[in-house]
């Protein structure tokens, strides 16, 4: 007789095995199947190893950001016993959907858990992943990406309003799917954009890019011209992010007074120029820097072999070719660390948050009730 575990282990077997494997990854015996596996020490390298070992025993494909949208053992369980493991709706059984576009292509998924813990108890979330580029593989268009992602919005929720949702790359594919469901006659209630990418919106950096391209054409050589525009591209929203608050000096004459509810401590200031000078800014400056070299550092010890970098370079480059067209929706625009002004000529429906000393990975900063508070807000209008 054979001692291989069947194709579809069952359920009992299936519990203890990931208690074992939940124990086994956070060194902690006392853990049961209720234990949250992020709240005992759980992060994504340890969620990641997880998840391929849970592959491996029940020889199913699972979504990236499985151990994120579950926690625990008991309701990763339901999840692993589905037949339809997409099809799943995650949080309050009789709340609106929201179609969740996590764009978390490095770390399976963390977004999708700080939406359930903040959202889940009014809203059912439905957690779409992003394109996860093989080696070698040609770009693929924002637009493409939220055509292969358009069957699974209709199938989980066929009638309008639609409300959908992303964070950094996964907003501007949210903007392009709602984009195809008003080209079908559908409703778009709501579009959430947290913290994308667009200094190629910007018309500053359009001219930035043409000097640039002269400049190569005249230089040479023709064939790294790309490569070069896009190292420009890089470098242009890293500036963004260092100098967010000064595009938007502008503004702060006509809006200084609302910044007071925005967890901001600009409304010390007795004049919108002198900020620049203002310790807040400074330390937000080398906030900015501290967290962009321990991101990079946790890239290369966390995940040397797993393709991180490559990954953010082809990303880079799809971001770069994207130039959305004109759309009225309701957008709710939540600038975290990039500045989204441009935005506005894009949708002119667009209510703005502004969260002046933010950082892209926000998930742990004080002002991430503030923020989603707004989203609650926005959404439930």
């Amino acid at each position: 007789m054979s001692n291989e575990e069947p194709a579809n282990p069952p359920y009992d077997f299936l519990e203890k095995e990931l208690l074992k494997m939940w124990r086994r990854s956070l060194d902690n015996e006392h853990l049961t199947i209720d234990d949250d596996f992020f709240d005992f020490g759980g992060d994504s390298l340890l969620a990641t190893n997880l998840l391929l070992e849970i592959e491996k025993l029940t020889g199913k494909k699972l979504s990236t950001s499985l151990i994120f949208e579950t926690g625990t053992v008991r309701e990763l369980l339901k999840r692993v016993n589905l037949l339809d493991e997409q099809s799943t709706l995650l949080g309050c059984e009789n709340g609106k959907i929201i179609h969740l576009f996590h764009g978390d292509f490095n770390y399976g998924g963390v977004p999708v858990k700080h939406f359930i813990k903040m959202l889940g108890n009014d809203h059912r979330i439905h957690p779409i992943p992003p394109h996860l580029p093989q080696e070698g593989e040609s770009l693929i268009s924002i637009e493409d990406m939220a055509k292969e992602r358009l069957q699974s919005i209709i199938e989980m929720q066929p009638d309008d309003p639609y409300i959908l949702a992303g964070h950094c790359n996964g907003a501007l594919v949210g903007f392009e799917a709602a984009r195809l469901l008003v080209s079908m006659g559908k409703e778009v209630k709501a579009v959430v954009m947290i913290d994308p990418l667009i200094p190629s919106v910007r018309r500053s950096v359009q001219v930035i890019f043409k000097i640039r391209e002269f400049y190569i054409w005249l230089t040479g050589p023709e064939g790294k011209r790309r490569e070069r525009l896009v190292n420009t591209w890089r470098k242009m929203y890293k500036w963004d992010s260092k100098t967010k608050d000064i595009w938007r000096l502008t503004h702060l004459i006509t809006v200084w007074k609302k910044l007071k509810e925005m967890n901001c401590r600009i409304f010390e200031i007795p004049h919108p120029i002198r900020y620049i000078f203002h310790r807040s800014w400074r330390n937000r400056l080398s906030l900015l820097n501290e967290r962009n070299q321990n991101h990079g550092k946790r890239l290369a010890e966390e995940m040397p072999d797993s393709g991180a970098s490559e990954r953010i370079l082809y990303y880079c480059n799809v971001l770069f070719d994207y130039r959305p067209h004109s759309l009225d929706v309701p957008v709710l625009y939540v600038s975290i660390e990039f500045s989204g002004r441009a935005w506005r000529r894009i949708c002119r429906n667009t209510t703005y948050v502004n969260i002046c000393r933010g950082v892209h990975h926000f998930w742990d900063e004080d002002y991430m009730p503030y923020v989603f508070a707004k989203i609650r807000e926005f959404i439930d209008r």
